[in-house]
């Protein structure tokens, strides 16, 4: 039995607002094996990182960021909707979110909206390699995806490629994902006979699911609540008498 590596969610959401350096720092203060996070583009081609198609949840702009241009999005404060401590937090540039975290952790880089090619030049600028893994909801995203970057590790979403088979197969996937309706004992074994990592998205405090995915021993638990999924996991290693990752 080994530790699941955690993937955090927009960073660390639960401490920090989303997709923001903020987050990322206390992911990494935490100890994050990964971080995942959301690319979008602006209407004059520069990407950055977030998750909704509008600013308006995040930042204190309003307005679609495929319609705004990069220096009024730089201009957003992305921090105060979550607490007055984080007021002055940008959307991060995506160049400067990898300069930043480059060689300090691991990434999951979901495209939302953006130029494939562009997002790829970058991460090969900073030569990533296999401390990144890509997903995307959007079929003509994954297919370009796969044309320009077929050596990228990919996620898929057992909602998109139903079965393991159809993962390898359709859409050359490495990492199966399930939500958490999905997700048991046997179905990450099917995963993994067809030579698939497994991962789970939830954004609930479910301990005891939290400790069935360590004993069922699912790869990656992308996830809020982290804090509690590494004291579960803790005690459920000890049980076992496995050393919990440090």
């Amino acid at each position: 039995m080994k530790p699941v590596s955690l993937v955090f969610h927009r960073g660390d959401n639960r401490n920090a607002p989303e997709n923001t350096f903020a987050s990322a720092e206390k992911a990494i203060a935490a100890r994050a094996d990964y971080i995942e996070f959301d690319v979008r583009q602006s209407a004059d081609g520069v990407l950055y990182v977030l998750h909704d198609e509008t600013v308006d949840r995040t930042t204190n702009g309003s307005g679609a960021i495929a319609d705004m241009h990069s220096r009024d999005i730089d201009a957003l404060d992305a921090g105060s909707w979550f607490d007055p401590a984080f007021a002055g937090e940008v959307v991060p540039r995506l160049e400067d979110f990898l300069r930043r975290l480059k060689g300090r952790v691991k990434l999951y880089c979901e495209i939302k909206e953006a130029d494939v090619a562009a997002v790829v030049a970058m991460l090969r600028d900073f030569d990533f390699g296999d401390d990144v893994f890509f997903g995307s909801f959007s079929a003509r995203i994954r297919d370009e995806m796969w044309r320009i970057a077929p050596d990228i590790r990919r996620n898929i979403q057992m909602s998109i490629a139903k079965t393991p088979e159809k993962a390898v197969a359709r859409e050359h996937a490495q990492i199966f994902e399930f939500m958490e309706h999905e997700v048991s004992k046997e179905a990450i074994e099917a995963a993994k006979a067809q030579g698939l990592e497994t991962m789970i998205f939830i954004d609930t405090p479910n301990a005891d699911l939290f400790a069935r995915l360590v004993e069922w021993q699912i790869d990656y638990v992308n996830l809020d609540y982290t804090a509690l999924f590494r004291a579960v996991q803790r005690e459920v290693l000890l049980a076992h008498q496995v050393p919990a990752a440090s």
